[in-house]
């Protein structure tokens, strides 16, 4: 070991102030290894003082199962010394004062002193760079992992344009394996493709939304791919000016799930209406059956007290009437005999007339009516009807006819007779002596217009809407004989004809009833 010199290049300012400040480590070896010269830098760097280092062996600074092997190496340079870098691709480590090792930099320079071979390491501390390395290598497999192992379809793409600068293309610059199972190739076969030679031409949708994402923003949206027969959810962004990054999950099974939700819904909702439409048909029926029945009742109350009283009085009548006939034996009793005669007369034909209407009521609820259209002559009819009628006017009252058009006509002749007979019986039997009854009827083009006019008792307003129901009879109308089936037959008379009746009438000044219906007689 030779003593520690003093350089001559010590005293040098230049070289002296390189040697102090420079931030690199630099020391200086003899051929025995030991250390001549260490700079403040290597002094921090390995945690020694200047006085710690000088003279003694470098092997103070060298990891223990690297130290056998560097005093070989060591000789071999000081064999054929050159300016190199030390352990060229390998990893190189030094030891500090407390024994911790890390990782460093050496290059090697030499010269010679004094006929004495030096060797210059230049030392660098290279831990944070090491670190920063150990870091990025970690991200990276981190994110190769992550890149891997995503289920979602990861596509780094550039933007071509065309010669006007127009959106053209993309080309593939990296695709993860979620993205080669989608599109059955493989990494090899996609990049440096561009997306045409797989999908076709951009469509619209997504030519528009690249100008979006080269001024920063995130687009997604949901996008159907016909050629596979798969929904996708992309999302796009832009790591860098030119480039696209599109993320892709296929939700296919979600949007067949949703279509099959929105289906069974749609099924649901139509069992649902059609149970609500069945609910409400059934309590539609239950409803019209128990108003029906309700109905069947009322009319059954009224069937018995109008049948027990009309049919009653006409009886009584009869029945009282015989008696009398018979206590007149006498030849001047005579004419007392013809007015009871007369009254059995007219109470069996009230008896005839009730009966009549239930028969015909009768029929026509069970449809025997059949119309049967003849040529007849209206105005004849009503004529014969109203000298029919002449016969139980009461004291005073007058049937009026006014007829215009013509007179022959094609109806139904029994019909138009009950029609006729009806009203004008009501008209007689409501009204009071000594007032006129108008019958008008007008013939014009293929239409008849029938009205009959009397000055009687009238209907009261609120009473109105129910008088062509089965037995209905207006309050002021209980006291005179009825059944309150006769309106009602002739509505239903009049629908047969397929035509209209209609009334307008005020209390205890007359009604006008008016019927109207088609004439045949062309046809």
């Amino acid at each position: 070991m030779s003593d520690p010199q003093i350089l001559s290049f010590e005293s040098e300012a230049g070289f002296q102030a390189l040697f102090q400040y420079a931030t690199i480590g630099i020391l200086v070896i003899n051929r025995e290894g030991y250390i001549q010269l260490a700079n403040p830098c290597i002094e921090k760097m390995f945690g020694f003082k200047n006085e710690e280092l000088i003279s003694q062996p470098v092997e103070l600074l060298i990891p223990e199962a690297m130290q056998k092997k560097h005093t070989k190496y060591r000789d071999k340079y000081f064999e054929s010394p050159k300016a190199r870098p030390m352990g060229y691709g390998l990893n190189l480590f030094a030891k500090k004062k407390n024994g911790s090792e890390f990782p460093v930099e050496i290059s090697l320079g030499h010269y010679e002193l004094y006929g004495e071979q030096l060797a210059v390491a230049f030392v660098t501390d290279i831990s944070e760079r090491v670190n920063a390395e150990d870091h990025i290598r970690q991200s990276e497999r981190e994110y190769r992992l992550m890149f891997e192992g995503i289920h979602e379809s990861f596509m780094l793409q550039e933007i071509v344009k065309d010669a006007s600068g127009n959106i053209a293309d993309l080309l593939f610059l990296e695709v993860n394996p979620a993205t080669e199972k989608i599109m059955g190739k493989s990494r090899r076969e996609i990049i440096g493709h561009l997306r045409s030679e797989f999908f076709g031409p951009l469509d619209k949708e997504v030519i528009g939304i690249i100008p979006r994402v080269e001024k920063g923003e995130n687009v997604r949206y949901q996008q159907y791919f016909e050629s596979i027969g798969r929904w996708f959810d992309r999302s796009f962004y832009s790591l860098k000016p030119g480039q696209l990054v599109t993320l892709s999950i296929d939700i296919t099974q979600q949007k067949q799930a949703e279509k099959a939700l929105r289906e069974s819904q749609a099924a649901l909702e139509k069992i649902n209406a059609s149970l609500e439409r069945k609910v409400m048909e059934r309590t539609h029926e239950l409803t019209e059956a128990l108003a029906r029945e309700k109905e069947l009742s009322e009319l059954k109350s009224r069937f018995m007290s109008i049948a027990s009283h009309e049919f009653r009085t006409p009886l009584t009548t009869i029945l009282s009437s015989t008696s009398l006939i018979e206590q007149y034996t006498k030849e001047e009793q005579q004419e007392s005999r013809k007015k009871h005669t007369e009254r059995i007369k007219s109470s069996v034909k009230n008896l005839t007339d009730i009966l009549s209407d239930f028969l015909s009521l009768d029929k026509l609820e069970q449809g025997k009516v059949q119309v049967v259209k003849e040529p007849l002559d209206l105005h004849e009819l009503s004529a014969s009807i109203i000298e029919e009628l002449n016969g139980v006017l009461k004291k005073g009252q007058v049937i009026l006819l006014f007829y215009e058009g013509r007179k022959k006509i094609n109806q139904d002749k029994k019909i138009l007779r009950n029609v006729l007979l009806n009203l004008l019986s009501n008209a007689i039997k409501y009204s009071e002596e000594n007032k006129l009854i108008s019958l008008s009827i007008e013939v014009e083009n293929n239409q008849v217009l029938i009205k009959v006019k009397d000055e009687g008792i009238g209907i009261p307003e609120e009473e109105q809407k129910n008088l062509f129901g089965k037995f209905y009879r207006a309050k002021n109308a209980t006291n005179i004989q009825g059944t309150g089936l006769g309106l009602n037959i002739v509505k239903r008379y009049i629908e047969l004809l397929e035509g209209d009746i209609t009334f307008v009438s005020r209390q205890n000044e007359g009604t006008v009833f008016t019927v109207c219906f088609r004439d045949n007689e062309a046809e």
